[in-house]
């Protein structure tokens, strides 16, 4: 696995708001109509939120925490997940369609994107309109001191 994903347990979270019974005025319920009918074209939820890509990010570094730090990838190679995340985010799918994902929303993201270079580009671009998320930025970074602990190479 190009992650190195190992045995990772579902992160706790709170379960989710209800949404509101009835929006507060017609001008929210229509905003809301337009923002939903923009991005069900083929039939599609929201893309991924700050939220589920934050628990994405700590299911990899508990992952990478699993390794002895001494097979970890090296020190002087650290990049943040966005730096060269095209073949990740096809892996990152790939698990979410095969199940062997330990995210609570990986059914949903599943249908969200398809197993395919095409969703992982989608992926992509969902990912980078959110990387300035501070719980995004905050789980890269955590990723980065767990991942890259290794000696450098020779």
């Amino acid at each position: 696995s190009v992650l190195g994903f190992g045995r990772c347990h579902r992160s706790e979270r709170p379960e989710r708001a209800s949404p509101p019974a009835t929006l507060p005025d017609p001008v929210a319920e229509r905003g809301l109509r337009e923002l939903v009918a923009v991005r069900q074209v083929g039939g599609t939820m929201a893309p991924i939120t700050a939220e589920q890509f934050t628990v994405t990010l700590e299911n990899m570094a508990r992952a990478w925490e699993d390794l002895p730090e001494d097979t970890r990838l090296p020190k002087d190679e650290e990049k943040s997940f966005f730096d060269d995340c095209k073949q990740t985010c096809l892996e990152i799918i790939q698990r979410w369609h095969s199940g062997e994902s330990s995210h609570q929303d990986r059914e949903e993201l599943a249908a969200e994107y398809k197993n395919s270079p095409e969703g992982a580009e989608q992926l992509r671009k969902d990912l980078y309109s959110i990387r300035e998320d501070p719980f995004v930025a905050a789980a890269d970074l955590n990723l980065r001191l767990v991942k890259y602990t290794a000696v450098p190479r020779d």
